[in-house]
């Protein structure tokens, strides 16, 4: 199997599972771009933890975000999510270099930049995000951002 060339933000992959202004959006591009997408710890807490408040603001019932939850595990059985190791303490240090290079300009925040910094060392070449300022850093990087064309409800 190759290595997937895309790195899925968590907020993109939430969009996946569950229902939000950007699931559309995610499942469209998904269906047209068929790739496996690199999973790491940062997802897992990320996208789990975002299903979660996803419940707490009301926009999930506990039964919604279970499905969801089970889809991730699910994803990952079946392959379409791939837990793909990480250097973490270069991960970090990347993410600190994007972060001086970047945050004051973009106003990124630090998880936004990790999973930047994860996207480059992960070596994919796509960064699949719709929150903008996290767009706007994967783009000053280098990485090609998708879906080129934003859903009206951004982030």
């Amino acid at each position: 199997m190759t290595a997937p060339t895309s790195y899925a933000d968590s907020s993109f992959l939430v969009s996946l599972q569950t229902r939000d202004a950007n699931s559309e959006a995610a499942r469209v591009f998904m269906t047209r771009h068929p790739e496996a997408l690199p999973f790491n710890p940062l997802h897992r807490l990320e996208a789990r933890n975002g299903i979660r408040l996803m419940v707490f603001r009301g926009d999930l019932s506990r039964e919604e975000a279970d499905g969801a939850l089970r889809q991730i595990e699910e994803d990952l059985a079946d392959g379409f999510l791939i837990h793909v190791p990480l250097p973490w303490t270069e991960a970090l240090r990347k993410a600190e270099e994007l972060s001086v290079d970047h945050a004051e300009q973009i106003g990124v925040r630090s998880a936004d930049t990790l999973h930047v910094a994860a996207a480059m060392l992960s070596g994919a070449c796509s960064f699949l995000s719709f929150d903008k300022r996290q767009r706007a850093l994967a783009e000053a990087t280098g990485l090609r951002v998708l879906p080129r064309s934003m859903p009206k409800a951004e982030r």
